[in-house]
């Protein structure tokens, strides 16, 4: 073990510039096997190196801090009941079995999953399935899925064994991780679409699972990973033989004719039974819409010569004036005629747009093409430069003994996902736990949880992450253990307290002396606002948003003509279902650093600054929940009085009763105006504190 953790020291320190050889990455710190530490514990580690630092750890937290802390981290949720005094484990266990810990836990996932309800970039069309995708997500968290499996699903599902109908409409809804990307629907070279539609999943993996940029190598050999672009263009392979099925295209436009409608239609025989005719049906409205839209260009290039014409009408003299005005009057005839066959198009377009027939329950997902085949590696990246093929396969940095390679009859990716979580697969477990523990201390044990190459940063406790990512294995890849044995180890329970000698060693708190305060995510935020006003419904919504909305009619939004305003999405359901339009998400989340749609986000931003305040003060959103928080109140007949009423207030928001300073401060103010308003007032102070945006 001591040749291990030497190896560790001397490589995790060297930086090669030029970029690593094969052999060399193979000694790089997250590349080397895992090491098991027998007799260890989180706690032991941690406070072996609180002793080295000579650093005195935090007492625990107290009962009222900690709840607030392991129900907002679990479930999302503020805790019910400050009398409650079930023992520690027992609670940890009810929150990990409620059905809002997959609404938690299933969203830190669509954050690394890009999880969009539409395209976004050129045209944003409307995803208006992926949120089966989301409830899977969801669902997986809730149902303890090992992650091995989880992953195995997403890249490969449709290829994967089935013992019902259910369990194959499961994985091949997971297949929409593949397709969730945005896309250039404009492009009009296909093989430069094809290509970066590849270049986005090599990515969303290879970050999302491995920790790594793989897609750095598109152009050139990875300049500082062991990456070679014949790696890059061995897993491209993989995906260029795979069809992703991201649902509906822009209808009507020429440069998106290779783009096609296409899903997974689940329900069984049943499902598969109405997909021909529902398919044939969605070719049939692209087919009229493109000729609806060619007849408009049409009569357009007629139109845009009308003003010259009418100019040549109006200067010429003659016999000229005369060819002029049977120009103008043959010009404006055939606009008339355009115009009736337009009118004609238009009403069969939308006529056919309210005549769908029965459709099965579709989603967005992937599947393997009819011709599969190596990929060839694109010199600097260019579809027209093309080098040597490379054989489908995996990196070479990460040489798995046994490992299946891409079998000639399917694309590969069933091996690429069992490549993947192979437990001899060194980068797999330790991101996942990385990620987990970031989510539960705001600080990640490699502070680059999506960069474990050479740029990234070295882990505080290398001991640690190895010890979480061996027994992350060893007990079947559960999640739900993992941070059973995180959130009940001392270090969790910690005080956020400040001490002088540990803020002067140690003020980024890297050696886990306290626990450090944190700002809630904006879903956490919004779900707790809701819950303090008795508005939050807190059950799943029967139908998906988007639901609300005509799929054809509605297919596409536009920048110059939005039809999702910030108005039509305020919904009471837990934010975790609220769509995510790219391009034009609510004013409350890009402001409190909500995971950019675009591209795989391990970790969100942290900010406090002046703007959120502002719209804590000023939003009209924030406002009606204060009155409807002060309504709540007010109309309690169990609370007799304003000191009861306070009391209850603090318990809800910050989960402890107020301090005698807080409560004279309060009630002093509740005299300066009616009721009404008073606590109105209050409760929107409650809502705008730092107390009730920060976990401690």
């Amino acid at each position: 073990m001591f040749h291990r953790l030497a190896l560790f020291l001397l490589t995790s320190s060297s930086v090669v510039g030029a970029g690593l050889s094969i052999e060399e990455g193979k000694k790089h710190w997250a590349l080397l096997p895992l090491l098991a530490i027998p007799g260890a514990s989180i706690d032991s580690l941690i406070d072996k190196q609180l002793a080295e630092k000579k650093l005195t750890p935090n007492a625990p937290a107290s009962r009222s801090a900690l709840m607030r802390r392991l129900h907002l981290d679990l479930t999302g949720l503020p805790p019910p009941d400050l009398a409650d005094k079930s023992d520690l484990a027992d609670v940890v266990d009810a929150l990990l079995k409620s059905p809002h810990f997959g609404e938690r836990w299933g969203r830190h996932w669509l954050d690394v999953a890009r999880y969009a309800d539409s395209n976004g970039r050129d045209r944003n069309v409307m995803n208006y399935h992926a949120w089966r995708y989301r409830d899977y997500v969801i669902a997986s968290f809730n149902a303890d899925k090992p992650y091995d499996v989880f992953i195995q699903e997403q890249i490969a599902g449709d290829l994967m064994p089935a013992k019902d109908t259910a369990q194959r409409d499961e994985r091949l809804t997971a297949t929409a991780f593949l397709a969730l990307g945005a896309k250039a629907f404009e492009e009009l070279k296909q093989d430069l679409f094809h290509m970066d539609v590849v270049d986005e999943q090599i990515e969303v993996i290879s970050r999302g699972v491995l920790g790594l940029s793989v897609a750095c190598a598109r152009c050139h050999d990875h300049k500082f990973d062991p990456i070679p672009t014949a790696d890059y263009y061995a897993i491209a392979g993989i995906l260029r033989s795979t069809q992703p099925l991201y649902g509906h295209g822009p209808r009507g436009i020429k440069a998106t004719m290779f783009h096609h409608t296409e899903f997974h239609a689940l329900g069984g025989e049943a499902g598969q039974k109405l997909a021909p005719a529902a398919l044939a049906y969605f070719t049939k409205l692209d087919a009229d819409m493109l000729a609806m839209h060619t007849a408009r260009s049409d009569r357009y290039r007629i139109q845009k010569r009308l003003p010259e014409a009418k100019r040549a009408v109006e200067s010429a003299t003659g016999a000229a004036k005369a060819k002029a005005e049977a120009d103008l009057k043959a010009m404006e005839a055939e606009i008339a005629e355009w115009n009736v066959k337009i009118k004609k198009l238009e009403d069969d377009v939308e006529a056919l747009k309210d005549a769908a027939p029965p459709q099965p329950a579709w989603t967005m997902g992937a599947r393997d093409r009819e011709a599969i085949a190596d990929c060839r590696i694109h010199i600097r990246g260019e579809t027209t430069s093309l080098g040597d093929s490379v054989p489908r396969g995996f990196l070479q940095v990460i040489s798995i003994p046994g490992a299946k390679p891409p079998p000639k009859s399917q694309s590969g990716r069933l091996e690429l996902a069992q490549w993947l979580t192979h437990r001899d697969n060194p980068l797999t477990s330790r991101v996942m736990v990385n990620r987990v523990w970031q989510k539960l201390f705001g600080r990640a044990l490699v502070t680059t949880p999506d960069d474990f190459g050479v740029n990234g940063a070295k882990p505080s406790h290398p001991e640690l992450l190895d010890y979480l990512a061996v027994r992350f294995m060893q007990q079947g890849w559960s999640v739900k253990k993992l941070i059973r044995e995180i959130v009940l180890s001392q270090a969790y329970r910690r005080s956020t307290d400040q001490s002088p000698g540990g803020l002067e060693s140690d003020p980024d708190n890297v050696w886990l002396w306290r626990m450090a305060p944190r700002p809630v995510e904006v879903e956490v935020l919004r779900d707790s606002i809701l819950a303090l006003s008795g508005q939050l419904d807190p059950y799943p919504p029967q139908k998906p948003f988007l639901d609300r909305f005509h799929p054809q009619k509605d297919a596409e939004l536009f920048t110059f003509k939005p039809f999702l305003t910030f108005e039509a999405i305020v919904d009471h359901h837990r934010s975790v279902y609220l769509p995510v339009v790219r391009s034009t998400l609510p004013e409350m989340f890009p402001l409190f650093n909500f995971a950019p749609p675009e591209r795989p986000v391990a970790q969100r931003e942290e900010s406090l600054v002046p703007a959120q305040s502002l719209f804590l003060m000023n939003n009209a959103w924030v406002l009606e929940q204060a009155r409807h928080t002060a309504t709540r109140l007010l109309s309690d007949t169990t609370l007799t009085d304003d000191i009861q009423r306070l009391r209850r207030l603090y318990e809800r928001a910050f989960f402890r009763a107020p301090t005698p300073a807080e409560q004279a401060r309060a009630l002093a103010y509740l005299q300066t105006g009616g009721p009404e308003t008073a606590w109105t007032s209050l409760c929107q102070t409650i809502i705008a504190s730092a107390e009730f945006r920060v976990v401690r």
